[in-house]
């Protein structure tokens, strides 16, 4: 049986003078945050809203983590790094310490929250980190854009002069489409976590980018090398990473349209590194080039929100169904 359907809401965005301290503060404010982009209620622990809190050491934000309102396994999830080359568990094939870049974890069983680079953050079950952003110091990122759903959330950085974009991605983003017991969690689910890593930003035509042929900057996307663009599961009932790769290319461009000029949306899945298959997205499609953070709307009713490689110019994008 398909999982039920996500709802994706648009949080918003938040400037703040570059820096890995602020962008933490920025994504705190947007995850407490008691409205939407579009002005109508955010409830945190409730609807698509997630439940947000921060790590500060001498006052200066060190790590931000949430938890999603549907949440069976009690998953929590980790944004974290500072300004000092600190020592953190990684997941393969990522190293340890680099200064002023964001990490990405996810943990399964959470209990009490103990520090960010600790072996276990949330008392036991973590997975490790993997990359999310460049370096503060080599792209200044000064923006961060969040999309949350029941079971997932999608937090996007960029620097607001050229559009540069990085992002890191986590939670129950894929169906398995089976509940047996190598497909899935015993709530059905598979949990997810996802960056761009600290070579390069994501590409723009990111879904040229499959299993057989996977180049760094992609998005949901599995790249074997360290420090690059990252995607994976937790094997059922381990913290142990599966990696995740696009079961096929594409390459919409601006032409992904019907004839009569409506606007497409193709799923995708997600294989193993044998190509087996490991989930098909949810609510979170392929769409025409466009411009990340753009609402689309039948009127004035939004149909989802864009995600996408770019916030200057046009770029491979996916749409998040509202």
């Amino acid at each position: 049986m398909p999982l039920s359907a996500l709802n994706w809401r648009y949080v918003g965005n938040a400037n703040f003078v570059s820096g890995i301290a602020n962008s933490h503060d920025a994504i705190y404010t947007l995850g407490t945050s008691v409205t939407y982009a579009d002005g109508s209620t955010r409830t945190p622990g409730s609807g698509s809203a997630w439940t947000w809190n921060r790590q500060q050491v001498a006052t200066v934000t060190e790590a931000v983590y949430g938890t999603p309102p549907i949440n069976a396994l009690s998953m929590s999830y980790i944004l974290a790094g500072n300004t000092a080359t600190t020592a953190y568990p990684f997941v393969s094939p990522d190293l340890a310490g680099l200064a002023n870049c964001v990490v990405v974890g996810m943990n399964r069983a959470s209990g009490a929250y103990t520090s960010w680079p600790n072996a276990q953050p949330f008392t036991s079950g973590f997975g490790g980190y993997w990359r999310a952003t460049r370096p503060f110091s080599t792209v200044g990122y000064d923006n961060v854009a969040m999309w949350e759903s029941q079971e997932g959330c999608i937090v996007q950085y960029s620097r607001n002069s050229d559009g540069l974009c990085s992002y890191a991605a986590f939670g129950a983003l894929f169906d398995p489409l089976s509940s047996a017991a190598a497909d899935a969690e015993t709530d059905g689910r598979r949990y997810y976590m996802g960056g761009s890593g600290s070579t390069a930003n994501t590409l723009t035509n990111f879904w040229n980018s499959w299993f057989g042929g996977v180049t760094d900057g992609g998005f949901l996307q599995h790249n074997i090398s360290n420090q690059t663009a990252h995607c994976g599961t937790f094997t059922p009932g381990t913290t142990t990473m599966t990696v995740a790769y696009h079961a096929e290319a594409f390459q919409p461009g601006n032409a992904l349209l019907t004839p009569s000029g409506n606007v497409v949306r193709l799923p995708f899945a997600v294989v193993n590194t044998s190509g087996n298959f490991l989930g098909q997205a949810r609510q979170i499609f392929v769409v025409k080039d466009s411009v990340t953070r753009q609402t689309w709307l039948d009127g004035t009713t939004p149909i989802g929100y864009i995600v996408g490689s770019t916030s200057v110019g046009q770029g491979d994008c996916a749409v998040l169904l509202y």
